[in-house]
């Protein structure tokens, strides 16, 4: 792997250019794990500074992703998707599966009480669950559900169905809409444990709140997503 010193490109980005081919002449398959910057460092004869930058440069093209601990490998080329197709209400399948975390039932505490109109110490549904793509996890999920609503949820439930169609057929709740924000956020702590990130990565942080036809809320949900090989839209049709 060989860089011009004397060209007036700055380092990193010739190192950027040459991993970058690399990934996209499928020299380097999605999946595969890259030297350590160290090694590469020692292959352009630069610093470790320098190849540092230009893997965090592929990162953020969504060409490269890392794993705390393990390293840093290919994910391929970026895809996009709708961002209203991400919680849809009428999905029928998911295409990723979710690993379920804890499924617990608890007193609401205050921020949980005004996100779904509830008096504080309601008792509500928790369920966190890991989404996994590639054998990765790449969303974090806390769903929070009135228990006044849905008594009877189960794990089986929730393993084995979408979360609006068990709302839907189990419990008949007519479901009107869907309102989501999102904003970036700093994972730490378990956010960061879960991911598999280091702590301090940025990473998307999702707020849905449902409604019913009638304008109740019936459930709401923080997503903590690190999909780097992905570019969200969204359409307008005139």
């Amino acid at each position: 792997m060989k860089i011009d010193k004397h060209n007036h490109v700055p380092l990193y980005r010739q190192v950027e250019l040459v991993l970058e081919e690399k990934i996209k002449s499928k020299h380097w398959d999605i999946g595969y794990q890259l030297p350590t910057e160290q090694e590469l460092a020692d292959l352009f004869d630069v610093s470790t500074i320098t190849v540092k930058r230009a893997v965090i440069e592929l990162v953020n093209k969504g060409l490269l992703f890392r794993q705390r601990g393990k390293g840093t490998f290919v994910s391929g080329t970026t895809k996009e998707q709708d961002i209203t197709s991400i919680f849809s209400l009428t999905t029928d399948e998911e295409e990723h599966p979710h690993e379920l975390i804890s499924f617990s039932l608890e007193d609401a505490d205050k921020e949980i009480a005004e996100k779904l109109s509830l008096e504080s110490n309601t008792k509500v549904f928790k369920i966190k669950r890991l989404k996994i793509e590639n054998d990765a996890p790449v969303t974090l999920e806390y769903t929070y559900l009135p228990y006044e609503i849905c008594p009877s949820l189960t794990t089986d439930d929730i393993n084995n169905d979408l979360i609006y169609n068990i709302l839907r057929k189990k419990f008949h709740i007519s479901l009107g809409r869907a309102k989501l924000f999102v904003k970036p956020y700093i994972a730490i702590d378990e956010k960061a444990d879960r991911l598999q990130v280091q702590p301090g990565t940025p990473v998307f942080k999702w707020e849905r709140f449902t409604y019913t036809k009638q304008g109740e809320v019936v459930e709401y949900s923080k997503f903590y997503d690190h999909q780097d090989n992905t570019t969200y839209y969204t359409e307008i049709n005139f």
